[in-house]
This record gives C-alpha cells, structure tokens and sequence, in this order.
C-alpha cells in the first residue's frame, strides 16, 4: 500500500512513460515486480521494504538497448510516541531512477558510487586505488577488485563520468547499470532519453582489452536454486532418513553393562495434612423450665408458645 502522495506521483510517471514509449514505438510496462531481484547491486541490495518496480521503458537509442524504470523502497519508518503509545507515523521513501544498458560483450563485475550518496551504505565499500587522488576520495567501491578497477576507471572515462554526472554506475555481465537520485522531482521523459546517449558515451570511453573478461551473468541475479538428482525410473523414490530421537522412557543402558531392570512401582505419597477425627458429642437433655408470667400482666391460659 502507498500512500496518497505516492500514488499520485506513480502514477504519473507512468503516464509520462507511456506517452514517451508510443511517441518512441518503445516499449512500456507500469510495473515489473522481476527486476527487484535480478541484479545483486545497489540499490537493489539496500535494506527496505515496499518496494517495486514501475514505469518501465524498454528500447534502443542509436542502437544501443536499454531499459528504464523507477525503483521505489521504505527504508524507514519514524514513529513519535506518546505516554507509551504511537501516535504518528512517518514512512521515508526513496525513488531511484536506473538505467540498464545491453553491452557488446562481458566486463568484471564492477560498481562505484559517489561518497556523498546518502542512501547507500558504506559500511563494505572501500575507495579506489588510481592515480587520480582526487577521484579516490570522490568515489568508493562496491564488491570489486581494485586492480579491475584501476583498469576501468582511466583518465578518460573519469572526465565522461565527470562530463554527463555518472557518478553512480556498474557492470554486472554484458550489463552497465547507471543509479539517480532525484533530490527534486522526479526525471522528466527528456533527461530518460538523454541518459542513454550519454552512458553510450561512457561505453565507448572503456577500456577495449577488459571487454570478454567478465561472467555473462544476465540473467543470473542470485544463485539458482538446487535440483533434485535425478533418480533410476525401476527404484523407489528415497524417502529422507531421520537419525532416530532418543526415547526417554528409559535411560540407555552403557555400553557392556546389562540393562538396568524395571523398578517396582512405588508407594505414591500422599501430600497435604492426615485426616483428623472428628469428635462425637452426644445430645444434651435441660430440664423443662417453669413458666413465670410477666409482672404487671393478668396470667395467660394457656401460656404462649405451650401445646
């Protein structure tokens, strides 16, 4: 469930997206709940929850393909507390645009991002290791060899990053992934489409002896699940077989001794205070008592209360 806000803005974006992918004869889907795990990047591996996928646009730009999509997730809930009860609620949500570029061929896993993201943890990341001193403080690593990104990160794809604000990118197979942030806003249908000529430009700019180097990893997000092994048609199916739980019944007998015998059955205590007996006192016979009338009254016959 969103939010007013959020729907509003959801929504409108995807009517710009679709509008863009007619316009372009791209393609255009308002969610895809199967990108949230096909790359094992950020902002993909952030924690969050409520998060999806939405207006996806699929396509080429100078033949190069490509796919677009905003990535929504909830970080963080805020809640102000009262005399031991919430009375309010605030969610913290961030939208990212990505942008996944078809590469001609395969590259080391690689992922840089810039260190003034805010939204990115960098608990695991590490800066690079180059020549350009500058650059290594500007940027950390994620998950990536720093000889692989010695190499990658050259004097000339350093200034297209500078040139066209790439500062968060990576390749993951015949994959290059770019990440914005919009501070304000949200990105128009113009900078989507522009964004992709100008990641053309830092695909160009790579090194050509890395290219071939990495995994085809494009459809491998995770690692598969495992599969049963196959079994001979004419045997029975296994069942799986348990290690046999201990019975407590008895304790084990030790290993040379003979078992224990059974133990007669016991008197059960009794618990709480023995009967006391009761004592027997016999019914007590008075005497009739004589019957004095009231001074002051004449004598009643017979007197009350006599039969």
């Amino acid at each position: 469930m969103v939010d007013t806000h959020e729907a509003k803005r959801i929504q409108e974006t995807n009517h710009e997206r679709q509008a863009l992918a007619s316009s372009r004869g791209w393609g255009f889907s308002p969610d895809a709940p199967e990108l949230l795990e096909r790359w094992p990047l950020k902002p993909f591996t952030e924690i969050g929850d409520k998060r999806m996928a939405f207006g996806v646009v699929s396509g080429a730009v100078n033949g190069v393909s490509f796919t677009a999509f905003d990535y929504h997730r909830r970080p963080k809930v805020t809640n102000w507390q009262a005399r031991g009860r919430t009375t309010m609620s605030i969610d913290t949500i961030l939208i990212d645009t990505v942008w996944v570029l078809t590469l001609p061929s395969t590259l080391p896993k690689f992922q840089i991002f810039d260190n003034a993201e805010p939204n990115f943890d960098k608990e695991t990341a590490a800066p690079p290791q180059t020549a350009d001193a500058k650059l290594n403080r500007s940027y950390l690593l994620v998950e990536t060899d720093p000889n692989v990104a010695t190499q990658l990160l050259t004097p000339t794809v350093a200034g297209v990053m500078k040139q066209y604000k790439l500062h968060n990118w990576a390749t993951w197979g015949d994959q290059l992934l770019c990440v914005k942030h919009p501070i304000f806003g949200r990105v128009k249908p113009e900078e989507l489409s522009a964004k992709v000529g100008e990641l053309g430009q830092l695909v160009a700019s790579l090194p050509p002896h890395l290219w071939g180097t990495g995994n085809a990893a494009t459809q491998q997000p995770q690692a598969p699940a495992a599969q049963p092994a196959p079994y001979a048609p004419q045997q029975p199916h296994p069942q799986p077989a348990y290690p046999q739980q201990p019975q407590y019944q008895q304790p084990y007998a030790p290993q040379g001794y003979p078992p224990p015998q059974p133990y007669p059955p016991q008197p059960q205590p009794q618990y709480g205070y023995p009967p006391q007996p009761q004592p027997y006192y016999p019914p007590q016979h008075y005497p009739q008592q004589p019957y004095y009338p009231q001074p002051g009254y004449p004598p009643q016959y017979p007197p009350p209360g006599y039969r």
